[in-house]
């Protein structure tokens, strides 16, 4: 596994880079004095921010989720979250109304609270065996849905166990610059964000990036991961 210093440090450099770009591009934009040009780069502004946003928060939990992966770590020994999202084909199993009882398969082939029965029976019997299992946390338990509001965002750091509530702080911002991404990207040419509007979208996107950093970093640091003791 590599260090957290050294996951820390992809994520800085990655950070930085995205920042870097925004910056230029609003530097640009605010010593343009036609006003045409500005109205189009702060509407690729707002654009690139929240793909920015985006694309910065999907990389640092699928880091922290391969992180965690490399370690090779028994199910018995992972934090409950983690456990439940690298168990996703055992529930899946779980809850497939196909999976029947062989023994009444033919018989009673609509009865589905025996079937019901039978796969939980079989969960129970192979626990065990799945805890021995390697925790592998899916490529798919991160999931963007290429429309990260807050709540989007929220889900994804629940599943990974993180501290999904602190976004919350963030929500009016995440979710307007979603919006005026939405509108600009369906057409709508009137949506110019603001020079303050812009630096609002930035700046929260700035906070969001450092606060996935460090909530990822931190919990590779402190071994969140794992099942306490």
């Amino acid at each position: 596994m590599r260090s957290p210093d050294d996951v820390f440090q992809d994520l800085e450099s990655d950070r930085l880079q995205r920042e870097a770009e925004l910056r230029l591009i609003e530097n640009i934009a605010v010593r343009t004095e036609v006003e045409a040009e500005r109205d189009m780069l702060f509407r690729s502004m707002a654009l690139l921010t929240y793909a920015h946003l985006e694309g910065f928060c999907k990389f640092a939990l699928s880091a922290y989720a391969g992180a965690i992966n490399a370690l090779a770590l028994p199910c018995r020994d992972a934090s409950f979250p983690v456990l439940a999202a690298s168990l996703g084909d055992v529930f899946t199993a779980l809850r497939n109304p196909n999976s029947k009882a062989p023994e009444f398969r033919n018989g009673l082939p609509h009865d589905q609270e025996l079937h019901m029965l039978w796969r939980e029976r079989t969960f129970i019997e192979a626990y065990e065996l799945i805890l021995g299992r390697t925790v592998e946390i899916p490529d798919r338990v991160i999931d963007t849905k290429a429309n990260l509001n807050s709540l989007v965002l929220k889900r994804n750091l629940y599943q990974l166990g993180l501290d999904y509530p602190a976004v919350d702080q963030h929500r009016g911002a995440i979710d307007r610059l979603l919006g005026v991404r939405n509108a600009i990207a369906h057409g709508d040419a009137l949506r110019v964000p603001s020079a303050d509007q812009i630096r609002e979208y930035t700046t929260a996107a700035f906070d969001v990036m450092r606060f996935i950093q460090g909530s990822v970093f931190g919990a590779l640091r402190d071994g969140a991961f794992r099942r306490a003791a």
